[in-house]
This record gives C-alpha cells, structure tokens and sequence, in this order.
C-alpha cells in the first residue's frame, strides 16, 4: 500500500481489538503480537494481526510499544535484537 508509512502521530492510541491466535504450529515457534501501521490518507493506526514465528539464532524479539513526543503519540515497531 504506497499510502501507508510506518510513522505518524496520534492524540491517543487506537482502541485495541482481542482476536484468537491461530494454534502454535510447534513448541519452537513463539507469538509475535501485531504491529500498528499509520495510514497517511485516513490519519489513523490500522492493527495487522500477530503470528507465531521461529525464533532467529541468538537474538530476542522486543516487542513494539507506543512513544510518546511533542507531536503526539507514534508506534515504534516490534524487532529482532541480538543478544
């Protein structure tokens, strides 16, 4: 989607909305919850859902989390950090 982009800032944080998770396909694979992606035309976060995953060799995952600024409020998304 070209109008998406991964920065924008919001007054407050979008209304978060529970879904099942699909069933762990293997005790290896670990949940990674979805990530917020800021729409430029409509000016608002639109959830994409979560999904297990393989962990990669020696790093952790760090979950994305809401940051506050001057501007507003923007999400900082969810990454791979090596440990």
């Amino acid at each position: 989607m070209a109008s998406c982009t991964t920065q924008g800032y919001v007054t407050s944080e979008p209304t978060y909305v529970e879904y099942s998770r699909p069933e762990r396909p293997s005790n290896l694979h670990i949940w990674i919850d979805g990530n917020w992606v800021y729409n430029r035309q409509s000016q608002v976060y639109v959830r994409q859902n979560g999904h297990w995953q393989k962990p990669n060799r020696n790093r952790t995952y760090v979950s994305g989390s809401w940051q506050s600024s001057p501007q507003g409020l923007r999400w900082e998304s969810g990454y791979w950090r090596r440990y």
